[in-house]
């Protein structure tokens, strides 16, 4: 009896043992299978993004190319090998560009703001993201010194000379004014180009910008500028300083004209071919200040006040680039033209250049994950 009770303890205890084995395997089955599980999502997740991503590049060729804001989506692709993309297996949607911010507010119209969805189908796991992209050929992060060649002349945003840009101008003119810019009506002055005429007879003042680029565009095709302007006639004070001779940089804008005022856009390429544009217009707005010192920048209206008609509509013109081919433009440049008898002054802020053809300046400006921050 005791022999027997002896064998079946040793038994229960072997199946007992067994049983926590047999419990073991299946719990580290299951954890292993959890982990492998969670990788696969992980690894979905990624491949989710780099799906939406590159839904963000194809928005940005097309916008770069022509296509408008608002057309850009919807557009779903299921076949992924229609662009290169592998199989069937997975989704890109390009949802409708949206005109505002992630603060709803306006963007300028060389940029808009593109939803995009990346789904891999296996698994029905989804990433969107919504990317503010910019076609403007002044915009991109590629010039030197950093930051942007600031089409806005507002880096830095302290006061002095904008960034990105080399200024040539009249002797004691800073090529600039730090609260002449129309940024926000309504909102702080901000900087803008600047010339200024203080003497009386008729000669020029010549003030130029120039920012080092690098794009390429079809040569023969249209290059469109945009800008707000302002051209300030400072009065017929009796007590100004008469005279005047040419001054400022090489004039670039040819043929003075029958206008009080010019702006002048001109691209270079690495063939020193040159395309220029221009634009001619009389005062904007009339403010009578005293006699400044030759040079120095007078108190003028509110920066709001005398832009372009239809402010805060832009000026615009249009030039076609030189040559035949792929152009690599390397420079941009601006100059403003004072020219007629009488004082006054011009400012020139917010440049967008654009051409459907140019390729390296495009780019995304900013982005967010709608998985990690609110989308609106």
């Amino acid at each position: 009896m005791r022999i027997r009770q002896r064998g079946a303890g040793l038994l229960i205890v072997v199946l007992l043992l067994m049983t926590v084995a047999a419990f073991a395997v299946i719990v580290v089955a299951s954890q292993a299978g959890g982990d492998v599980y969670g990788s696969d999502a992980n690894a979905d997740g990624m491949q989710a993004m780099f799906l939406a991503e590159s839904g963000i590049e194809r928005a940005l060729k097309r916008f770069a190319t022509g296509t408008g804001c608002a057309a850009l989506g919807i557009e779903t692709i299921n076949d992924l090998t229609t662009i290169g993309l592998g199989n069937g297996t997975n989704r890109i949607v390009i949802g409708a560009g949206l005109p505002t911010d992630f603060a709803g507010a306006t963007l300028p119209v060389t940029q808009c703001r593109v939803p995009v969805t990346g789904t891999v189908l296996a698994r029905n796991v989804s990433r969107t993201v919504h990317a503010i992209i910019d076609r403007n050929l002044l915009g991109g992060i590629t010039g030197n010194p950093f930051p942007v060649f600031n089409p806005a002349f507002n880096n830095p945003l302290t006061a002095g000379a904008p960034s990105s840009w080399t200024l040539t101008q009249p002797a004691g003119q800073t090529g600039y004014a730090n609260n002449g810019g129309p940024d926000v009506i309504g909102a702080a002055c901000s900087r803008s180009a600047y010339v200024i005429k203080p003497l009386t007879n008729n000669y020029e003042s010549r003030a130029q910008g120039v920012a080092n680029v690098n794009f390429t565009v079809t040569g023969g095709t249209v290059t469109t500028v945009t800008f707000h302007y302002r051209i300030n006639d400072r009065g017929a004070n009796a007590g100004c300083a008469g005279g005047g001779a040419d001054v400022g940089p090489a004039d670039i804008c040819a043929g003075a004209g029958g206008n009080e005022g010019t702006v002048c856009f001109r691209t270079i390429d690495s063939a020193a071919t040159t395309s220029t544009g221009t634009f001619s217009s009389n005062n904007t707005v009339t403010q009578a200040v005293a006699c400044p010192d030759a040079g120095v920048l007078s108190t003028f209206a509110p920066c709001q006040t005398g832009y372009q008609a239809g402010y805060p509509t832009k000026g615009s013109l249009t030039f076609n680039i030189g040559g035949a081919g792929t152009r690599t433009i390397t420079t941009f440049m601006y100059m403003l033209r004072l020219q007629q008898g009488g004082r006054r002054e011009m400012y020139l802020d917010h440049i967008e250049a654009t051409n459907t053809t140019a390729m390296g300046a495009a780019h995304v400006r900013m982005w967010r994950d709608c998985s990690t921050a609110p989308c609106p």
